[in-house]
């Protein structure tokens, strides 16, 4: 059995960036909840419904300092 390098590292690298926005993404959004539980959303009158909180997962060190790393590189 052999591996194709190139396909493999291509894929990797899909991955790796799926997974930058992917974190990306669950900072931006946690920052706006944090944010909007200060502030409060503007919201019209009469209307009683409330927008979810999601807990996102926390992120390891490790797993951080590999994005960080990256970036230098």
């Amino acid at each position: 059995m052999t591996i194709e390098l190139d396909t493999t590292l291509a894929q990797a690298e899909v991955l790796f960036l799926s997974f930058q926005q992917l974190v990306a993404d669950m900072d931006r959004r946690r920052v706006e909840q944090q944010s909007s539980a200060v502030d409060g959303l503007r919201r019209r009158r009469g209307s009683t419904t409330s927008v979810p909180q999601v807990a996102y997962p926390e992120l390891t060190e490790e797993l951080r300092e590999l994005l960080v790393k990256r970036r230098v590189s």
